[in-house]
């Protein structure tokens, strides 16, 4: 009895285990609009005002997924965040921006927290003179140029996110 049951138990895992296998390879290569963060957690997007600029980002985002961060970089061999939000920018929205994160704080109008939109900039102060730029994506999350992890998508709820949260740009 207890060798049929294992039997039974261990088909079904790998069943489950297959079709897991299966249904994440697909969103790791794009068979849906869905992402898989580094978290972990599942991104699929979802009802947002603005749609195409949402799309517009996360085509950006994978594209440069896990480019690598370096200060002073412009390029698929390292990017910082303000570069990262100037080429996104210009490429997607046909958007001028300055290079700087300095100068990027003082685009567009500044937004409630209440009241950001998906491709809104987030601002962080991530130290007594450094600053940090990313798009809001909606949801509690954004896309930007990490120091640790490169280009990739974060939870605005995050602890040092939280933490460091500064102010929102809307810029489009």
């Amino acid at each position: 009895m207890f060798n049929q049951a294992f039997a039974v138990f261990g088909r079904f895992a790998g069943v489950c285990l297959l079709l897991l296998l299966q249904a994440c390879a697909g969103l790791q290569e794009g068979g849906s609009d869905a992402l898989v963060l580094e978290d972990g957690t599942v991104f699929t997007g979802f009802e947002t005002e603005k749609p195409e600029v949402q799309k517009a980002l996360l085509a950006q985002f994978r594209e440069w997924r896990g480019t690598p961060y370096k200060l002073g970089g412009n390029s698929k061999a390292g990017i910082d965040c303000s570069a990262f939000v100037q080429q996104t920018l210009n490429t997607h929205f046909n958007i001028t921006a300055p290079r700087s994160t300095t100068q990027q704080v003082n685009m567009g109008v500044d937004v409630g927290r209440d009241a950001m939109q998906v491709g809104d900039l987030v601002f962080f102060r991530t130290g007594y003179t450094t600053k940090h730029v990313g798009f809001y994506l909606g949801d509690g999350k954004f896309l930007h140029a990490s120091t640790k992890v490169g280009v990739t998508i974060s939870r605005l709820d995050d602890l040092y996110w939280r933490k460091t949260f500064w102010k929102v740009r809307r810029v489009m």
